[in-house]
């Protein structure tokens, strides 16, 4: 009987195909698909075998990758064909995104009940058909089936503090539709070329027909291109001209808008119908709305506050726009984090350590005052959740969970990278709720797939300006976990992404990675006394506080002090070895960095060489990585000098020079490197927007080395000193 059934059980794989998680490698499908079924009985497809598609179901021919593109259209009999059928009641998949891929004696058929699914078919087929060719290998007869968990997944691209050149949005378009990214937040502020308001526009900017052309070019890729506008407050591009200066909710600060003054919606609703039409046929209009600081104190608005609460205001602002949005057709995206902060609900949802208790008191309370506004919550707007940690803290599933059970529409918004550094990128896996990176986007997905939610987006913070190619990473990530129902592990994803991105694989990426990082923190540290560059407290020119956090402070640009006290001093020739034992952990860290970077950066080329394609990424990895180590060496040098031999302390004089010289070197390459895909100046006619973010204090993209800029002055004084 046992015989019997084994048996039975091999003529069934054999003949029906049994299901798998995952294709034999080295096929991989990013992100991956739903369900695979293998056909071990049947032949399967080679690279090259397919000579002609053929279209059934009243559709057109959509947009195909390198691959499936060189293929015609061809109606002949044949046993080597790509057959895309679009039937309308097709119900083996529950999304109109989703497709039925099957392949087997060198044959392919993508079927599916709309365009998009015929389109993701596709990519994935192209995925497979890629493998095929660099590994040189069959693809194995299999059928896939396959949709998303979430029906928007976004990435954002914010150009605060730089502009791509127009050819890599196109190119980052492609690269996302490959991945089944279906929604582009495009966060403007000055960057596009507003007419309504013309002054607002940059002179470096995208044109309103450009927009439309790219708009156009992204839907037919089936990603739609959500503009962002920030409203209420991160408005200091718009009221850093004198032109707005009376809509400033305080004459002095250039943070937030007056919402009681008409103006204010004169000028928002022009910016907003520009980016409207800059984005034809797109559903959504993002307003902003978030971190609302320092209004309620205005003659205006002062009365209103003290009477009703400054929530009053942000509702009132918030109402405004959404019935605007809705008279033009938009649905209106908001963050949400004031409401949560009214409620006092808001810090429960990133702080993993509250106990029970705690959270319940917090939450007692809270609910209580959300009900008390909710009815002046728009119902046509969406309600973004944004949290770029775990994301699973209990006040974070609450509010989920309110929005769910009150009937609001809510979505989801993590970040490629909560820290936005410039160099290598936080990846922090083993530190439980305090874990870093991918992990988090991981993380949100997963909570959003459980909670119901319709939307994610993953963020690009430009505080920092990192490289966009710092980001694709996060992005590849958010388009796994937020389309994959396989709840694909980290390590997993790292080897998908290498192959996919580069053709390579990298079996300790991680590791890897991890050292290249340690680089970076120190790079971000070396220079400072207290923390590092990323730290509001070590800007290094005189800003306008517009913290939206902080009391107003009038006149703080004015304030004048020497910044270079901000700076690790140098060593002191009339106390040797004391210099180095106070600075000892850089030290150390930098003899470390100094001992790996033949090997690092050894292993950075070889990878860029074996590369099959995306060559860029590890070009800029490699300017980086040799841009940061000029820290380290300098560091090194230094520390050669302070001893009591004076033929010792000229070979570090001799070494700081040189360091010296190769840090402008790695500079004008990285520079290189960087302008290969985007502006690194504004022109001459830019007017400033300086605040706390780092990116924003020049205009050029020489706000990355103002630390190195002041302590290589003071290295040559102090060497001029001690000759």
């Amino acid at each position: 009987m046992k015989k019997y059934f084994i048996t039975t059980l091999l003529i069934l794989i054999a003949f029906c195909g049994f299901c798998t998680d995952e294709l034999p490698k080295p096929f991989i499908i990013l992100p991956q698909p739903c369900q695979i079924i293998l056909h071990q009985s049947k032949a399967g497809l080679r690279f090259g075998k397919i000579q002609q598609i053929v279209l059934k179901g009243n559709i057109s021919l959509p947009v195909m990758g390198g691959i499936l593109s060189k293929i015609k259209i061809q109606s002949t009999k044949s046993n080597a064909t790509l057959k895309l059928i679009l039937d309308r009641n097709f119900t083996s998949v529950p999304s109109d995104e989703g497709y039925q891929l099957t392949i087997e004696n060198n044959n392919a058929k993508i079927i599916a009940r709309s365009e998009a699914g015929i389109f993701y078919g596709c990519q994935s087929l192209e995925q497979l058909l890629e493998d095929s060719r660099d590994y040189k290998k069959i693809i194995p007869a299999c059928e896939i089936i396959d949709y998303p968990k979430i029906a928007y997944r976004a990435v954002h691209f914010d150009v605060k503090h730089h502009l791509d050149h127009l050819k890599y949005y196109y190119e980052s378009i492609d690269r996302l539709a490959r991945y089944k990214i279906n929604a582009i937040v495009f966060e403007f502020e000055d960057k596009l070329g507003y007419k309504r308001q013309p002054i607002v526009a940059s002179p470096q900017n995208i044109s309103i027909e450009q927009m439309k052309a790219m708009t156009l070019y992204a839907k037919k890729r089936f990603i739609e291109i959500t503009p962002l506008v920030q409203g209420l407050g991160h408005a200091t591009f718009i009221l850093k001209y004198e032109q707005y200066k009376n809509l400033r909710e305080l004459p002095f600060n250039r943070w937030a808008f007056c919402p009681m003054d008409e103006g204010t919606y004169k000028v928002l609703f022009d910016l907003y119908k520009d980016a409207i039409d800059a984005t034809p046929g797109s559903k959504y209009l993002h307003i902003g709305g978030d971190e609302i600081g320092n209004i309620g104190l205005c003659a205006r608005c002062k009365p209103i506050a003290d009477k009703e609460g400054m929530m009053s205001l942000n509702l009132y602002w918030l109402k405004r726009v959404c019935q605007f949005a809705k008279k033009n057709n938009r649905i209106p995206i908001f963050w949400d984090d004031m409401p949560l902060k009214y409620a006092g609900v808001i810090e429960s949802t990133d702080d993993d350590n509250l106990s029970n208790a705690v959270l319940d008191s917090i939450w007692r309370k809270g609910i209580p005052k959300l009900d008390s506004i909710l009815k002046e919550f728009p119902k046509n707007c969406v309600y973004m959740r944004w949290n770029y940690s775990m994301a699973h803290q209990p006040g974070n599933i609450r509010v989920l969970d309110w929005y769910n059970s009150r009937g609001l529409q809510a979505m989801i918004a993590t970040a490629t990278n909560k820290s936005g550094g410039i160099f290598f990128q936080v990846d922090e896996r083993n530190k439980g709720n305090e874990s870093s990176g991918i992990i988090n986007i991981k993380s949100f997905n997963e909570l959003a797939a459980e909670k119901n939610i319709s939307g994610s987006l993953c963020t690009a913070w430009d505080d920092g300006s990192p490289h966009m190619e710092n980001r694709w990473r996060g992005f590849i990530a958010s388009a796994e976990y937020s389309w994959s129902t396989k709840n694909c592990s980290l390590t997993a994803f790292d080897s998908a992404w290498l192959q996919k991105e580069f053709g390579v694989t990298i079996p300790d990426y991680y590791t890897f990675n991890q050292k290249l990082r340690k680089g970076s923190e120190l790079w971000y540290e070396a220079f400072f006394k207290n923390k590092n560059y990323l730290e509001e407290e070590n800007i290094l020119q005189s800003v306008a506080q517009v913290e939206h956090w902080l009391k107003p402070v009038e006149g703080r640009e004015n304030v004048k002090f020497d910044y270079t006290t901000k700076l690790i001093e140098l060593p002191d020739f009339k106390n040797p070895g004391t210099w180095s034992i106070k600075y000892k952990d850089k030290l150390d860290r930098s003899l470390i960095e100094v001992n790996e970077e033949k090997y690092l950066l050894k292993r950075l080329i070889a990878i860029k060489d074996s590369s099959l394609r995306n060559k860029y990424f590890w070009q800029l990895s490699i300017a980086l990585y040799n841009f940061q180590c000029t820290t380290a060496q300098l560091l090194v040098a230094l520390k050669e000098t302070d001893v009591s031999d004076q033929s010792l302390k000229q070979k570090g004089f001799d070494d700081i020079k040189k360091a010296m010289r190769n840090f402008w070197q790695r500079w004008e390459e990285l520079k290189l490197i960087y302008s290969q895909t985007r502006y690194i100046s504004y022109p001459s006619s830019f007017v400033k927007d300086r605040y706390f973010h780092i990116a924003s204090q020049r205009e050029d993209l020489s706000w990355m080395i103002q630390p190195q800029e002041l302590y290589f002055e003071m290295i040559k004084k102090w060497m001029r000193n001690n000759k």
